[in-house]
């Protein structure tokens, strides 16, 4: 479930991307040239609201954008007795479904029998046409749940598959075109907003880390020239000179993460002004199999980890 705010405070606009996972809370504030992001552990004794607080005042959000965040997770958290409800009756509508195969089956199987053992009683030749009519119920049962599930699922099944195909087909004609890390971004941020709840961006991440700018292409107008990368757990973007960092930050977050949820605490030596991750800590504890060759910080967003070095600890 994700939703995007948007104010124009006089010329700057002011965006915040709120996206909400089984476990996570994972935010996006831009105001200008300003962005932050932060990643929010879920906890059940915590309103949702409660754990945003802390990022919107830090980062001086708009009264106006704060309360249209607070009637979002309101609705978000009475949202999820409904989701239940959902899904209940997605189970009731499946297990209907089998049920009706069952009974089809059954019914034909029982048919079956019956005739053949009368026949059987009348020729005198049991257990002959008992066993085949056992064969021909078994076989018209079977055929005749397919028959119910061909008219249920191929519809769906032919339109995904012709709108797959459709989509391969127009990504040939679109033109090959440059962009740079910015529209890259708004095109990223844009398909989010399209997506569908519970689907995430991630879904353009190839096994790489690149981007599969084939779902872009009708937001950029054309496919890029160069190729883009994206970490799967912070969403940051790269070029191709830093393509190997989404790569190792994805590891580290999720060691990081891991950490934190079981000792407590951040993976980084005491009074350690750069807030350095400390690969000895994950290597000892087994959270990573071997040390990363870039060096990666904690930030003060909830453990959200990246790859440039504070500001205030530079030369």
């Amino acid at each position: 479930m994700k939703r995007t705010f948007s104010k124009n405070v006089g010329r700057v606009a002011e965006d915040l991307e709120l996206g909400l996972e089984e476990n996570m809370i994972i935010v996006h504030y831009k105001k200008g040239e300003y962005e932050k992001s932060a990643r929010l552990l879920k906890t059940e004794a915590e309103p949702l609201k409660n754990r945003l607080e802390s990022f919107l005042a830090e980062n001086n959000v708009s009264d106006e954008l704060k309360t249209e965040v607070a009637v979002y997770l309101e609705e978000a958290g009475n949202q999820k007795g409904k989701e239940w409800a959902d899904s209940a009756s997605s189970l009731l509508k499946a297990l209907s479904l089998y049920m009706v195969f069952a009974l089809v089956i059954a019914i034909s199987v029982f048919i079956g029998y019956i005739s053949g053992d009368f026949l059987d009683g009348y020729f005198g030749l049991y257990p002959v046409f008992t066993l085949l009519g056992l064969g021909v119920g078994l076989a018209l049962g079977g055929f005749s749940a397919y028959t119910i599930a061909l008219k249920y699922f191929w519809p769906y099944s032919k339109k995904r598959r012709k709108s797959q195909v459709t989509g391969a087909e127009a990504t040939k004609e679109w033109p090959v075109i440059d962009v740079d890390m910015m529209e890259v971004r708004k095109a990223v941020r844009k398909f989010s907003d399209e997506l569908p709840k519970g689907v995430y961006r991630t879904i353009l991440v190839n096994e790489d880390n690149s981007i599969d700018f084939s779902q872009l292409v009708h937001i950029l107008g054309g496919i890029p020239s160069k190729k883009y990368y994206m970490s799967r757990e912070t969403y940051d973007l790269f070029e191709e000179a830093e393509k190997d960092i989404p790569v190792e930050m994805d590891k580290v977050q999720r060691a990081v993460d891991l950490y934190v949820k079981e000792k407590r605490e951040y993976p980084m030596l005491p009074f350690d002004p750069s807030r350095r991750v400390n690969y000895y800590q994950l290597l000892k504890d087994r959270y990573l199999k071997e040390p990363p060759k870039i060096e990666f910080y904690i930030t003060d967003c909830d453990g959200l980890i990246s790859h440039k070095k504070p500001a205030k600890t530079q030369g």
